[in-house]
């Protein structure tokens, strides 16, 4: 799905707020930005890197490879993003139950660090945090099984599920907990939940 004109004008205005609050940010690029995201693939396939990281792991049954790379940024990046100094690419593959899988990412940050082992641990530890709530947004609260198609909707419903999942958490109750209360639409408990945050 595209970012629509006003979620563009936020994403771009968050990651200002971040720098002007002396802050910085490391974010994956997708395909929901085209423009970017070419730019920064131009970036990548034209240019040697500055600096690699190569990170092997065994975990599970599954062995894994990380390259993580460090590019400059070059003056074919769109209007509007704000400060962006370093591109990152992670190249992953892994084998898991005999099965070859091979992945590109690709990232912008504000920093100006030439470190790759520094941002490529940012990276992982972003991917852990990422994996951990999706797993609870796709099982607990089925939003994998959402079958809204509204391209305004869609994302406001997301919201909500963000919101209330933050809102349990903040309560320190269960996963499963949470569970229960919206596979029984427990509209009480939720209710209960929200007067005292």
């Amino acid at each position: 799905m595209l970012f629509l004109p006003w979620m563009l004008y936020i994403v771009k205005k968050t990651l200002q707020k971040i720098i002007d609050n002396q802050n910085h940010y490391l974010v994956k690029v997708k395909a929901n930005q085209p423009k970017l995201l070419a730019a920064v693939k131009q970036t990548v396939k034209s240019q040697q890197p500055i600096k690699q990281h190569i990170c092997k792991e065994k975990n599970r049954g599954r062995k894994e490879t990380r390259i993580s790379s460090i590019f400059l940024v070059q003056d074919n990046i769109p209007n509007g993003w704000p400060s962006i100094n370093r591109i990152v690419f992670v190249q992953r593959e892994f084998i898991s139950k005999d099965k070859y899988h091979k992945t590109d990412s690709y990232y912008i940050t504000d920093l100006r660090s030439n470190d790759a082992a520094y941002l490529a641990q940012g990276i992982r530890s972003h991917w852990f945090i990422e994996n951990k709530l999706h797993y609870v947004k796709d099982v607990f609260m089925k939003e994998d099984l959402a079958s809204t198609k509204n391209k305004v909707a869609a994302p406001n419903l997301a919201i909500l599920r963000d919101f209330t999942f933050n809102i349990l958490k903040k309560e320190n109750k269960s996963i499963k907990y949470a569970s229960e209360i919206f596979a029984n639409y427990n509209v009480k408990d939720l209710f209960n939940v929200l007067i005292r945050t």
